[in-house]
């Protein structure tokens, strides 16, 4: 609409032979497709040559316009990438004070600037302190009546910048989703890859796939977090492939640098893989921008851990703890954590009391166990141990190393039904980890080709932790018939040394035990 409008001008100037010149418009022309086209780099390609027609000594008014439009819409997805830089609104501000009066099919600039100040983008990556920051006011609920919204409504049909804010806005709030019509866009704007676009990352039936934006043009690397965070989801049948959620957020991450959102996604999930050398970079490359932000320290923190720098991480702990407000349970739990593995107990221990004042699940339970275990406060330990088990039933260490300080006391009659219940959750536990190996072994199959390094490593560490949960299961079923042994309790004492020798490396020891159990009366 707005390059008919321009060609209009230009005729109607033609007389008088002070037109914009072939070039111009052929410039305006395309400036005006790549608005339409809608990726990141098209829009800011388009305001490139707009800003460049704008400053030739007789400036073309469609050039302003298409300026001021193109920083809209790119502040608009900068937002919708999780990047919050003020300085692209403020430029369509500036920009917004250089047009004239607006007449049809045009908007005013004040109704596109406040609508745009509605549109909250991907806030995935930011503390809540950042948000504040960034967008300057809580996640907002927009009525249905509100002013700003309701104000594109006239311009909808005729404007393209106004109907883009429109569905951006509509799109983010349930109440307003309800009332989007994919169709009546489609129909209404004839297919623009801008529009698809927008639809495409809009939570509804009947929208296009963000996939298929991507592959009708790869310049929309635009698409990539909504990609990733759709394969993050998984699927029944299927399960998580976090290799391709990586595989999707390493270009994405390469084109939008500054997005907060799309690093902590790809160093969350590299974590997740057990790479944990590749997260460190992404949450450094956060906390270079951000260094008080809270969620890339604790990321940092965790990777710090499992790489085995213990005082690093002891140090980034710490300067959360000190920061305040956000993930203060957690920094006192690595912060033990890492002490503890320096065996130093002391501190370890004043940490992980902190930690259960504030958190309570398996793992602090279980770490506060083991310090308690290394300062030999056993009944302590064991309290700690089973509270670890009575939370989280899939962790057979907690319920192993309970048994093991009750074996220190002396105490078999609760040291063997421990070890018999550790016997049974290896047991579970190696089954889980034969169906991850066989949906890794699935996934390798479907990919027709040779498994990939990450795949490789994948396939170890499965296949390490099938070996290992039967081998504990066998040393919890021997160590359980030994229980029940010296409690007399034959037949308990028999069921249990015959599990422990099924396996192989237990089978001479469980058969001079079986007879020995044999001889009992």
């Amino acid at each position: 609409m707005r390059f008919l409008v321009t060609v209009l001008a230009v005729f109607v100037s033609a007389c008088a032979a002070r037109g914009p010149s072939p070039q111009v418009l052929a410039e305006l022309g395309k400036a005006d497709a790549l608005l339409r086209q809608g990726c990141y780099t098209c829009l800011k390609d388009a305001q490139a040559i707009y800003t460049r027609l704008s400053a030739v000594p007789k400036p073309v008014p469609a050039a302003r316009q298409g300026a001021f439009d193109a920083a809209l819409l790119i502040a608009i997805r900068e937002r919708e990438l999780g990047m919050f830089p003020r300085a692209t609104l403020d430029r369509a501000r500036q920009l917004a004070a250089t047009l004239t009066p607006a007449l049809p099919p045009l908007v005013a600039p004040a109704v596109l600037l406040d609508a745009a100040e509605l549109v909250i983008g991907d806030i995935g990556g930011l503390d809540p302190e950042q948000r504040a920051q960034f967008t300057g006011r809580a996640r907002p609920v927009v009525e249905p009546a509100n002013p700003a919204r309701r104000a594109l409504d006239a311009a909808i049909a005729t404007n393209l910048v106004a109907d883009y804010l429109a569905l951006a806005i509509d799109c983010e709030q349930s109440r307003l989703r309800e009332s989007i019509d994919p169709a009546a866009i489609r129909a209404r704007r004839g297919g623009i890859p801008l529009m698809r676009f927008r639809l495409a990352m809009c939570p509804k039936p009947g929208v296009p796939t963000a996939a298929s934006i991507r592959e009708a043009d790869p310049r929309f690397t635009d698409t990539l977090l909504w990609e990733a965070r759709v394969a993050r989801v998984g699927s029944p049948t299927r399960g998580i492939d976090l290799p391709q959620v990586v595989a999707l957020l390493t270009p994405a991450r390469e084109a939008f640098p500054a997005s907060f959102a799309i690093t902590m996604m790809w160093a969350d999930n590299n974590q997740s893989l057990a790479e944990f050398d590749v997260a460190l970079t992404g949450f450094d490359a956060v906390l270079s921008s951000a260094p008080t932000h809270r969620d890339a320290s604790i990321g940092r923190v965790t990777s710090l851990s499992y790489l085995m720098r213990h005082e690093e991480a002891i140090v980034t702990a710490t300067r959360l703890i000190e920061l305040g407000t956000w993930h203060i349970g957690d920094s006192y739990y690595w912060r033990a954590w890492n002490y503890y593995n320096l065996k130093n107990y002391e501190p370890a221990w004043q940490d992980v009391e902190k930690a259960l004042t504030l958190l309570s699940n398996s793992s602090v339970y279980m770490l506060a166990g083991l310090i308690e275990y290394a300062r030999v406060n056993l009944p302590v330990a064991i309290q700690r141990f089973d509270e670890s088990f009575k939370i989280d039933r899939s962790n057979c260490d907690a319920v192993w190393m309970s048994a093991l300080v009750n074996v220190d006391q002396q105490a078999w009659a609760p040291a063997s039904p421990k070890f018999s219940t550790a016997m049974s959750c290896f047991v579970t536990a190696a089954a889980v980890a034969k169906g991850d190996l066989d949906r890794l072994e699935a996934l390798i199959l479907r990919g027709s080709k040779e498994p990939t390094p990450r795949q490789l490593k994948q396939r170890e560490t499965y296949q390490k932790q099938i070996v290992t949960a039967e081998e504990r299961s066998a040393q919890a079923a021997f160590n359980a018939a030994q229980g029940y042994a010296r409690l007399g309790r034959k037949s308990l004492a028999l069921n249990h040394v015959e599990m422990a020798a099924a396996h192989p490396r237990m089978k001479e020891k469980a058969e001079a035990l079986r007879t020995a159990i044999e001889k009992m009366p």
